[in-house]
């Protein structure tokens, strides 16, 4: 996400005939020589009998990937041929992949490349036509220092080289590329019904971005719920947006059009998913940072490795992915809304009124034990799915007259999404106090201050609700959640109900309430 400019220099030398390049680079970049020349003689441009060097400076910071053909093409065009370009190039970054035959291809982290040129003073950037909607995604944020940029785009290395000798002649810029409206997209509640329950715990996942973990047996609407709920959540905010994008830009040549749009987005890796593709490397962003400003669905929560689900502890707590390697140390963003689905049981019956659970007391305990404890800590919502009645026609029926219901007014989603906005306005300047951005992010310090009762009345509603051999974190959490439940409700303190409420939710509460404990 940090990039670092580098200078790209041509110069003849003495030696056997060629073009050689020089600097820190990996076999990605130095095949790059190979398609800038390739380019180049495909356009007419003839090599004279001497040696070329191409130094790519700073020589002590390792170059790698394909965004510097385009570079190396304009400062060799520039050192064999005659003309001399109208256009002050020292004060342009160029980045772009080219083909043999001279066509500009999309390249990565073309987001983090035009971020860097604006903070840099550069006049402009001059990148592939695929990489355009990007740039143009983020003039539309306002990003500071970025109105003066100037953003050109090609399809190909001639339309670069004829514009470096006539500018005025060659206009390619994010104008001809509108990007497309902010809309909502993707599933949404308008075909799920929802008990209260399910739906507070919706609203409250959404509003305070709490980590939310689903049980219940096999069609509870457990994946249903959680497709459903980034249609709840509003347009991230410019910051998260950059970063998101610049995320994604590392790690593709094309972003979608809900991430340009600003939406949050949504990742879904499979429970078989590697430590490289869940947290990520040096070189690329795994699914927690690829997740950042929306929502992390580990289905099948438990029969992810083990070690992959202790590892979640610490981006939980910091919102951060730090990996540290022998010669590189990098830090992925990860914000993220992590949902979580699993059953009761090895079979998926435990507690159904519907089938009977065979799995013996032994496989239910080695199921559970699956999940530990401080990872469980760290997830502010325990919530046990009710069943689904066992009449299909009934179910049916309920979501013909719910869809007839919001045809007829406001859409269930459209209200929903509402009062998620209404609860975070409603606790925004609050939050600004304790630098925080939602209520997950309340510091405990500020609990008390931030419940609205005296010292006194919280302790005493803590201390009656919440058991003494709960553990601090769950404590706190559970504190935290009864804070968006009173913000849902435009409640300025925190009642009784909502301490009740979000108790329910924690680990230790969620599993009395399936009778686990009982069984242990």
């Amino acid at each position: 996400m940090d990039t670092a400019l580098t200078e790209v220099e041509c110069g003849f030398a003495r030696g056997f005939a060629g073009v050689q390049l020089i600097g820190n680079t990996s076999d990605i970049c130095r095949n790059g020589k190979e398609r800038a020349r390739a380019a180049l003689e495909h356009l007419g441009f003839l090599f004279p009998p001497q040696k070329i060097l191409i130094n790519l400076a700073p020589a002590d910071v390792r170059m790698d990937g394909n965004h510097l053909d385009l570079p190396m093409a304009v400062s060799l065009s520039l050192l064999v041929s005659a003309a001399r370009p109208k256009v002050e190039f020292r004060q342009w970054l160029f980045a772009g992949e080219l083909g043999l035959f001279g066509e500009l291809k999309p390249i990565r982290g073309v987001v983090s490349f035009a971020i860097s040129a604006a903070r840099a003073g550069f006049a402009g950037i001059v990148v592939p036509e695929g990489n355009l909607r990007e740039i143009a995604a983020l003039r539309r944020v306002k990003l500071p220092n970025f109105e003066s940029l100037q953003i050109r785009a090609f399809s190909c290395l001639r339309e670069v080289l004829d514009w470096l000798r006539s500018p005025d002649k060659v206009c390619n810029d994010e104008e001809n590329h509108p990007l497309p409206p902010i809309a909502k997209g993707g599933p949404d509640f308008d075909d799920m019904c929802l008990t209260p329950v399910v739906e507070l715990a919706a609203l409250a996942a959404a509003t305070g971005l709490h980590s939310m973990l689903m049980r219940g047996t096999p069609g509870s609407g457990k994946s249903m719920l959680a497709a459903r709920l980034p249609s709840l959540l509003p347009v991230m905010e410019r910051d998260r947006h950059i970063e998101a994008m610049s995320i994604h830009s590392s790690h593709s040549e094309r972003l979608g059009e809900g991430l340009l749009a600003g939406r949050p987005v949504w990742r879904a890796p499979h429970h078989h998913a590697s430590a490289g593709a869940l947290l990520g490397t040096v070189e690329s962003p795994g699914e927690l940072s690829l997740a950042h400003g929306g929502v992390l669905f580990l289905d099948e929560f438990p029969e992810f490795r083990r070690d992959l689900l202790e590892s979640l502890r610490e981006p939980l707590e910091t919102g951060e992915v730090s990996l540290s390697r022998t010669k590189r140390k990098v830090v992925w963003k990860s914000r993220i809304l992590l949902l979580g689905a699993c059953n009761n049981c090895p079979c998926g019956w435990a507690g159904s009124l519907r089938r009977a659970c065979d799995c013996p007391a032994s496989r239910m305990l080695a199921y559970r034990q699956k999940l530990s404890g401080p990872v469980l800590d760290r997830i502010d919502i325990h919530l046990n799915m009710p069943e689904l009645p066992g009449d299909a026609a009934d179910l049916f029926l309920r979501l013909r007259n719910q869809r007839a219901g919001s045809d007829a007014g406001v859409r269930k989603t459209e209200e929903l999404a509402r009062r998620v906005r209404v609860a975070r306005s409603f606790g925004a300047d609050r939050n600004r106090r304790f630098h925080a951005e939602v209520n997950r992010d309340l510091p405990a310090d500020g609990l008390i201050e931030a419940s609205g009762l005296t010292p006194d009345d919280f302790a005493g509603i803590v201390n009656g609700i919440i058991p003494a051999s709960t553990s601090n974190r769950s404590t706190i959490r559970a504190i935290k959640v009864a804070r968006t439940l009173a913000d849902l409700s435009g409640s300025s303190v925190i009642r009784s109900a909502d301490l009740v409420q979000a108790w329910s939710w924690q680990a230790e509460k969620a599993a009395e309430d399936r009778g686990e404990l009982v069984l242990q």
